[in-house]
Parts: C-alpha cells; structure tokens; sequence
C-alpha cells in the first residue's frame, strides 16, 4: 500500500506533524504529544473530501494569481494607444488657449479700431489760445555766462510744439532773447489749438553776478578778508625763519579778476611788510587771492574766506626761502599781477596804499 504522508498542526505546540494518511495516530516530534487522527478528520472519506476542497481552492487561486499578472503587463500597443490619448489631450489645451487669445485679440482690435472711428468722426474743435499765457524763462549760471531754460505749460501738445530761443550764447543780466514758435497750432486729439502769439522778448534777469570791486562787499566780509591775508602773509614768513616786523604788515593794494569768458573771479590782496636782510631793513610784498566771490540774485554774496599762495615778487634768496621784493621793484608786483595777466582777465584796482 502506497503512503500518503499529509501535515497538520500540533495543538500542543504548533509544530508541524507529519502523518500518515491511513494511521490513525500521529506523534509530535517536538512535545511528544499523541494526536488521535480520527478526532480531527474524521474517516476516510472526509479526509478525501477535504483533500478535494483543498486542491480546488489552490486551483482557483492559481488561476485568480494568473489573471492578476496578465492584467499588470502592458502590451506596446496599449501604452501607444494611452500615450495617443495624452497628445490629443495635449494639443486640444493648446489650441483652446490660441483661440481664446485670437478672441481676444480680435475683440480689443475691434473695440480699439471703433474708438478710433468714433474720434476720427468726431468734428475737429478750434480753439484760440496764447501760448505765452503760461510760458515762463528760468535762468541759470553767472552773469556772462548765464544760460536760459523754457519752462513749459502743462497742455501736452503746446509743450511739444517746436520753439527756438535767439539771443547771445552766453547770457547777462540785462540781455534781451527771444523765444518763437515755428508753427501756428497745435493739434490734440479733436482739439486743435491755434496760436495768438507766435513770439515774444524776455528781459534776462536773476543771474548771480562775480564781484567786480572787493571792497563793495560788506564791512565785515571786507575786514575778515584783509585779515586772513596778513595772518597767512605773517605764517608764511614764519616759516622762511626771516627776521620781519610783525606789526609792520598792512594791505598794500587790492585788484578784482574777472575772467573775459566769465568763467573765474580772483581778489588778490598785495600784503607789505618790513623784513631785515643782511642787516638792512627792506619792504616786501606777499600776495595772497580769494576765489569766486559772488553777488546772489537776491543781494546776498558768497565768499571764500581761505585765502591762498598767488605768487610772490623775487628778489633773493634767503635760507632758502624766495625773499619778497623791496618797495623799489613795486613794478615788478603791478608786472606780476596785471601785465601778465591782463590778456585773460578783465582786472579792476580797487585799492592802493598812498605813501
């Protein structure tokens, strides 16, 4: 007779029990215990029948397994198929927004096209107006060398209008320009402006202007002025170690420098003072400048109270210091200040010491 070895499970333990079918008791390896076979399977035939259900329910889940793996295989012609869709897909979002911008395009086109239509059917207003009424001339810069500015009205047609201003290229308080405009009118949607007034004179005025005479600013100005020039005339010849008189320095003369092209002012401030050389006692003459006083448009002036090395008069040297000249080379002070420079500058003596 053929053995059938079947396995159950040990309700002592739960250890796997092999056994043969045809026994009628099977023994535990693992506790020892007896297992009564009859008490859990009955005769024969219910273990057959059993065994028949068993094998069935393998059977069916072999087949459920087979089916599940088929259906998580895709085939190429499926993923084309999906990936056919997805273009489509694709392609119908794109057209959908091209259309809506051609729609909208169109829409605005035509709602622009009917504004137009409306404006251009729209009659053409004229209206009078002096272009003047609201034009103001600001100027700027130096009197000599001032510039004048168009300051416009707000309406944006006039102000694009072409204009030109005539006049000298560098301005002075007192100068007259003149300002034109080129064409008639003006045009502004349905609006057009015609003008009553294609030109007009301007009296420049406002420009600040170089002092021409040091000596007409105000007292306190002036005497701070001639103060600083004698302090640096006295540091200076501290430093050349000479022996010198100190309460002997005094303003000696004052010339205004204006450039021609008005493009620079200088106060020069000749310093003398008594100084010893070999024993004998000498006159000197230190100079020192001011740079860019100016007069506002409003009266008041602007200073520069730091005066600076302008040149001195050359006669010897001492200790290496360039000694100034005595009082008989004086023309060598007026040579140095004036004649040299008198090409470029317009120079005004505003003061000179009388013996």
């Amino acid at each position: 007779m053929a053995i059938n070895v079947k396995t159950i499970t040990c309700p002592a333990c739960g250890a796997k029990v092999n056994y043969d079918e045809n026994s009628k008791v099977a023994t535990c390896e693992f506790c020892g215990a007896v297992l009564d076979l009859s008490e859990w399977y009955g005769d024969k035939k219910d273990r057959e029948r059993d065994d028949m259900q068993d094998e069935q329910i393998r059977t069916i889940m072999n087949n459920m397994h087979r089916r599940n793996v088929r259906t998580t295989q895709t085939s190429p012609e499926e993923i084309k198929r999906v990936r056919k869709k997805v273009l489509i897909i694709v392609f119908s979002i794109i057209g959908a927004i091209f259309a809506i911008n051609i729609i909208t395009c169109t829409v605005g086109g035509a709602a622009a096209f009917k504004a137009y239509s409306d404006r251009s059917k729209q009659k053409t207003v004229e209206k009078e107006i002096n272009p003047f009424d609201n034009l103001t001339i600001s100027y700027s810069g130096v009197s000599g060398n001032g510039t004048a500015r168009i300051n416009d009205i707000n309406i944006y047609s006039i102000s694009k209008a072409k204009k030109t201003i005539s006049g000298p290229e560098k301005l002075s308080n007192g100068d007259v320009i003149t300002v034109k405009y080129e064409e008639n009118s003006a045009q502004h949607n349905s609006e057009k402006y015609i003008f009553t007034q294609l030109e007009k004179t301007f009296t420049v005025s406002g420009l600040d202007e170089y002092v021409s005479d040091i000596t007409k600013v105000p007292s306190e100005d002036f005497e701070m002025l001639k103060k600083n020039a004698i302090k640096l005339a006295i540091s200076e010849c501290k430093e050349a170690d000479i022996e010198f008189a100190e309460d002997s320095f005094d303003i000696y003369a004052i010339y205004t420098m204006i450039k021609k092209e008005f493009t620079d002012q200088m106060s020069v401030f000749v310093v003398s003072f008594e100084y010893t050389l070999e024993g004998e006692t000498k006159t000197g003459y230190f100079m020192a400048k001011y740079d860019d006083a100016i007069k506002r448009a409003t009266g008041e002036y602007k200073i520069n109270f730091n005066a600076g090395v302008f040149s001195y008069v050359r006669e010897s040297y001492f200790g290496g210091f360039t000694v100034c000249s005595a009082h008989t080379d004086w023309d060598s002070v007026y040579t140095d200040v004036y004649l040299n420079n008198k090409a470029d500058w317009n120079i005004h003596e505003d003061y000179l010491k009388t013996e």
